[in-house]
C-alpha cells in the first residue's frame, strides 16, 4: 500500500478504498471494500464492516481496474458484489441483520426493497442462527412491518435453499435473469429520436410525470435515496417511456425501464436504451447490468440485440400470497 494518505470524505462514498487503522491492541489493521458511509465499508464478499473514523491511520483509493463485465472474480462472488450493487442503488427504507442475512424493509412497494438478502456460504448463507430459528426471527420482523416475509434467492448459489423452502410450502415466484453488458462507445442517437418524433430528457430527479407513467409516486423515496439519472422520451409534450439509471463505480444500473402501452411496439425501449446507455457512460460507468422478467421473451430478446448477457438468476420465495411484481 503507497504511504500517501488521503482524506476520508463523503466524496468517496461508492469507491473502493484501502483503511489501514489504529488497532486499539497496538500496530495496525487493513480493512479493504467499498465505502457506504462514513463508518462503514462493505468487503467484497458483501460483509459490511464499521470501523472507528478516528483510528484511520492511511486512506488509499483503489484504482479502478477495468475489467469487462461477468470477469474477473470466482462467479459466486461476482454475484454477491452485482446484488449487494442492486441494493445500494435501490435501497430500502432502513435493513435489519440476521446474521449476514439482510432484511431490506420499506412500504412493500417492490420486492427487491422488500425481501431478505441471503449473503454468506451456501447452502443457507449464514444466519447465525440454527436455519428455522433464522426464518422465526425474519418473520417476526417482516410481521412487526406489516410485509409477508420474502426471501431473495440467488441460482445456483442458493438453490439448496431454494428447494428447502418450496418443499415446505413456500410459494415460489417467477424469477428474473440478471443481465450484464459492456459500455464501449457512445450511440449517435438524435436521428433516431427525430425519425421517432420524441425528445430525449435527462434530469436528476423524477418529475410528477415521470412518476405518473406507472404510478410510481410511492417508489419516490427509494429512488431519490440514491443519485440517479432520470431518463424520459417526450411525444407532443407527454412523458410516453422513463427508465431510470443508477451508477456506482464503473457499474450503471438500470431499473423500471416502462413504455405507455398505447405506444409499445415502435422501438422506443431500445431508443430508450441507448439514451440510457450513453447517459451512464457520461457518468462514467464502464459496465451496465439490470434485470429483466424471464416470462418477458420481447425484453430480453432486445436486450440481447443491445449486447447484454445473462449473469445469473433469483427467485422470491414468499410465505404468503401477493400481487406485487417481482422486480
Amino acid at each position: 500500500m503507497e504511504a500517501r494518505s488521503i482524506a476520508l470524505g463523503s466524496e468517496l462514498i461508492g469507491r473502493r478504498l484501502t483503511l489501514r487503522l489504529h488497532d486499539p491492541g497496538g500496530g495496525y489493521r487493513d480493512l479493504v471494500g467499498i465505502l457506504e458511509t462514513m463508518n462503514t465499508i462493505r468487503k467484497r464478499d458483501g460483509e459490511v464492516v464499521a470501523f472507528n473514523p478516528d483510528q484511520i491511520a492511511i486512506v488509499h483509493q483503489i484504482a479502478e481496474v477495468q475489467h469487462r463485465a461477468g470477469k474477473g472474480a470466482p462467479l459466486s462472488l461476482r454475484i454477491a458484489e452485482l446484488e449487494e450493487l442492486s441494493t445500494r442503488t435501490w435501497p430500502p427504507h432502513h435493513i435489519d441483520a440476521v446474521g449476514r442475512w439482510r432484511c431490506r424493509v420499506s412500504n412493500g412497494a417492490t420486492y427487491r426493497a422488500n425481501s431478505v438478502l441471503i449473503t454468506g456460504a451456501p447452502p443457507f448463507g449464514e444466519p447465525g442462527l440454527d436455519l428455522d430459528e433464522a426464518i422465526a426471527a425474519v418473520d417476526s420482523i417482516y410481521s412487526d412491518a406489516g410485509l409477508p416475509t420474502v426471501f431473495q434467492l440467488t441460482l445456483p448459489t442458493y438453490q439448496e435453499f431454494n428447494d428447502y423452502l418450496t418443499a415446505r410450502g413456500w410459494s415460489e415466484k417467477l424469477g428474473a435473469a440478471f443481465l450484464i453488458n459492456d459500455l464501449e462507445v457512445s450511440f449517435d442517437i438524435q436521428e433516431l429520436a427525430l425519425e421517432k418524433k420524441v425528445e430525449i430528457t435527462d434530469e436528476s430527479e423524477p418529475s410528477e410525470a415521470f412518476l405518473t407513467l406507472h404510478d410510481d409516486h410511492a417508489l419516490r423515496p427509494i429512488m431519490v435515496a440514491y443519485p440517479a439519472r432520470y431518463m424520459a422520451l417526450t411525444h407532443s409534450g407527454e412523458i410516453i417511456a422513463t427508465a431510470r439509471v443508477a451508477v456506482s463505480g464503473s457499474w450503471a444500473v438500470i431499473t423500471r425501464l416502462i413504455v405507455a402501452q398505447n405506444h409499445r411496439k415502435k422501438g422506443l425501449a431500445q431508443l430508450l436504451m441507448l439514451a440510457c446507455m450513453n447517459s451512464a457512460i457520461k457518468n462514467g460507468a464502464t459496465k451496465m447490468c439490470l434485470q429483466v422478467d424471464q416470462s418477458n421473451p420481447d425484453a430480453q430478446s432486445l436486450y440481447a440485440k443491445l449486447g447484454f448477457r445473462f449473469h445469473h438468476a433469483y427467485h422470491y420465495i414468499q410465505r404468503t400470497e401477493s400481487s406485487e411484481c417481482p422486480c
